[in-house]
């Protein structure tokens, strides 16, 4: 029976991840059975990931604490097929460099120090500005999201539309949440089905869940583009009224002394839209609500100077 490498790579497309799957088997003599896995494998002998993905918790999760040894795959055509600490430049053809690479970590050769500092070194906090934005990117077709406590949804971002996990119990995320390109089988097996809205999908998502603030000014102001649907009706009074605010253009700050709720809540409110593109940032000049406001406060103050007057105040 032949000795098994495992091996998952992450955060490719099906061409890319095809390519490069090839090239990686030729490194390997017959006498060693190169095996694909997914990054939940508990057996995981080898990681390479896009570089875009690795501050996720999850793929840290795999590199600095289970130690499993891994290579950040990098675009750059200047350094192809180079490696250099942690990062393995793309594209690549093998080289004397790249095949002692992979025989070195199946042999459990140690990597360098330096290496160990540079995941030290990473946020354990994944980047929601650039994670959630490519669940509206067309051009990533097919995708599994996915965060610490497991999968969460196929989505088909071309034709918005979401097939979540029957397994899924958690209604919210974190910090974790990612993605990765679903396959062919994937997307054939839910293509019968209807799925449901995208970003209604994304924002309730997000509502339901923690630390998903990003820097927002109480004083900067906002415009709602489009409605969110939450999913639960003892959320639908709050959710409506602060977005009936900002349907006119509005900050934060006005936004929370309007409705009663609370700065943090209108701020979650708008870092949501803003990441699912249900709001945009507008100019003072262009915020409605305020105008009105100062127009409603200009007409109380003429209203009780004339009262004044009349009683000699």
């Amino acid at each position: 029976m032949k000795e098994e490498v495992k091996i998952a790579i992450f955060g490719l497309s099906l061409n890319v991840l095809d390519a490069i799957k090839q090239k990686i088997r030729s490194m390997y003599d017959d006498s060693l059975q190169v095996s694909w896995a997914n990054i939940a494998d508990p057996h995981l002998d080898i990681l390479l990931v896009n570089d875009m993905f690795f501050s996720s918790p999850t793929i840290q999760n795999l590199v600095g604490v289970k130690k499993v040894p891994y290579l950040r795959l990098v675009n750059k055509n200047e350094k192809s097929g180079q490696i250099e600490g942690d990062k393995l430049y793309l594209p690549f053809s093998p080289s004397d460099e790249i095949r002692k690479w992979f025989k070195d970590r199946y042999l459990h050769v140690p990597v360098s120090d330096k290496t160990v500092n540079i995941v030290n070194q990473i946020s354990k906090k994944a980047d929601l500005t650039k994670v959630v934005p490519e669940l509206f990117n067309e051009r990533n077709g097919n995708v599994q999201v996915f965060d610490s406590k497991g999968n969460i949804a196929l989505v088909n971002i071309r034709t918005q539309q979401v097939w979540i996990d029957p397994l899924r119990k958690v209604q919210g995320t974190d910090v974790s949440l990612n993605f990765t390109y679903a396959t062919m089988q994937m997307a054939q097996s839910v293509s019968t089905f209807q799925g449901i809205e995208l970003r209604s999908w994304v924002w309730n998502l997000l509502w339901y869940s923690d630390d998903v603030n990003i820097p927002i000014s109480s004083n900067d102001c906002y415009k709602l583009l489009d409605w969110p649907q939450p999913n639960h009706q003892n959320e639908r009074q709050m959710v409506f009224k602060i977005a009936a605010c900002f349907e006119l253009g509005a900050s934060v700050s006005q936004v929370a002394q309007k409705t009663g709720y609370s700065k943090e809540q209108v701020a979650k409110f708008v870092s949501i839209g803003m990441l699912t593109n249900s709001l945009k940032k507008i100019a003072i000049e262009d915020a409605k609500l305020l105008t009105e406001e100062k127009q409603s406060s200009g007409i109380l103050r003429g209203f009780f100077g004339k009262l004044r007057k009349k009683l000699g105040l």
